[in-house]
């Protein structure tokens, strides 16, 4: 498939003041996003009592109602995202999830409650393909690594800020420090939560409207409509670099969730650790090690890369892959101090494989299959990453152990072999990635 391009920017084009704005605004959105997403694991208990539903009902609100229309609306949004507005998709996405984050809060059923859970599914299935999309158009190859780890960073901290901010939000409207505002009006604290993230977007919002759409630097030619055939067209044709860079980061994914699905089992029931040290201890390794891990990650590919290492994406994600694979023994430590230390190693290292490992995929394809290929990764993490990670963990601790206390163990076994093989896939990958790299700088260039 060819490829042609708008005039040469040159090869000292580099990011300006607008592009790293940009890219924070982006990461608050993904902040913003991911504690939408979560946050009602520290509802559950409100919600149960004044819903009378069960655990089950709880977790489907939790899983599927958001996890399986994440993950089939990422692509149509990913279409859109190569042939229309990014910067607009994402304003849309983000008035959707927060309307219906705010409708969460508003929901007398629990089928009102799941209606409200899928719309901030498709809400937030527009924010990483259109804003992926847009990165290799703000910033210059040597400075994608960092960009990309910036945005990614916002998620990993957005997974701990739901539990930070969300408890915090909890404490203010039980105690009645916003009485004024909620309890009079009849809201509870768990709704008045929900309501207050729902507001938040609006403000987010208005920081996204002051970012314009950048110059696509890529194209495919003439007068191309990208579309699902498109897309396939172009995936077989430089089928083994995005085989193995693709299928090495799903499996990192797979291994990931279910060591992150676990281990807080793993304290409890073999460290005796209590729920409250269990997430203080998780909580500050996620937002404080897993977020600069991916930033470190950035930081060095870029350097690398602006020496003239064009394989340096894909080469700091499978070493730091390949370190993390006996960092997987964490799960077997017989004492506490050694297993903490073994999980802040582990996380630290596959945050650096996940944040460059994105910007090595997206330096692989053309201005307008960007979001459609972001698409494509995100559902492999979700449908392969979050429906068999936690799943071949449990099974391996119910069937092949038999034993509960056997849950670290359980992570061990699964998480070697399978990181090990990611890690290989990963370093099989450099020459496909360094020729398709070649091909569309030439493209770039005639």
């Amino acid at each position: 498939m060819s490829l042609s391009s708008p005039p040469d920017p040159g090869p000292k084009r580099e990011a300006d003041a607008r592009a790293w704005y940009a890219i924070v605004i982006f990461a608050l959105a993904a902040v913003l996003s991911y504690t939408d997403r979560l946050i009602l694991n520290l509802l559950v208990a409100p919600i149960r009592s004044e819903m009378a539903i069960t655990d089950t009902q709880v977790s489907f609100l939790q899983g599927a109602a958001f996890a399986i229309i994440y993950a089939f609306a990422g692509l149509p949004m990913g279409r859109h995202a190569d042939r229309h507005g990014r910067r607009n998709l994402i304003l849309a996405g983000i008035g959707l999830w927060s309307l219906a984050t705010a409708l969460c809060g508003l929901a007398q059923s629990y089928g009102q409650l799941f209606g409200a859970r899928i719309l901030v599914g498709i809400g937030e299935a527009a924010l990483a393909p259109a804003v992926l999309s847009m990165v290799p158009d703000l910033f210059p190859p040597h400075r994608r690594g960092t960009a990309v780890a910036i945005f990614i960073g916002g998620m990993v901290m957005g997974a701990g800020m739901a539990t930070l901010v969300g408890g915090i939000l909890i404490d203010v409207f039980s105690l009645g420090a916003l009485s004024g505002l909620a309890q009079s009006a009849g809201v509870a604290p768990w709704r008045a939560v929900l309501l207050t993230l729902g507001l938040a977007g609006v403000v987010l919002a208005l920081l996204v409207a002051t970012i314009r759409e950048p110059v696509r630097q890529e194209s495919l030619g003439g007068d191309v409509k990208p579309g699902l055939d498109t897309l396939r067209r172009y995936l077989v044709d430089n089928r083994w670099a995005f085989g193995l860079l693709l299928g090495g980061l799903t499996l990192t994914q797979i291994v990931d969730y279910g060591a992150n699905s676990w281990t807080p089992s793993l304290l409890m029931r073999v460290h005796d650790f209590t729920p409250s040290q269990t997430g203080t201890a998780l909580g500050s390794i996620l937002i404080g090690v897993a977020g600069l891990g991916t930033i470190v990650g950035g930081l060095l590919a870029d350097f690398l890369e602006a020496r003239g290492h064009s394989t340096a994406k894909p080469m700091v994600a499978a070493a730091a892959v390949s370190l993390g694979v006996p960092c997987l023994l964490f799960g077997v430590m017989p004492g506490v101090g050694l297993t903490l230390a073994l999980f802040t190693a582990y996380a630290f290292l596959l945050a650096i494989g996940a944040g460059v490992g994105i910007a090595a995929i997206l330096d692989l394809v053309p201005s307008e299959l960007r979001g459609m290929t972001t698409a494509v990764q995100a559902f492999a993490y979700t449908a392969f990453g979050l429906g068999l990670g936690p799943t071949l963990v449990a099974v391996t601790t119910d069937h092949v152990f038999a034993d509960p206390l056997a849950v670290g163990l359980s992570i061990s076994v699964t998480g070697i072999p399978l990181l090990a093989l990611s890690a290989l896939a990963m370093w099989r990958s450099l020459p496909h990635y360094r020729d398709v790299r070649q091909r569309l700088a030439r493209a770039a260039n005639t």
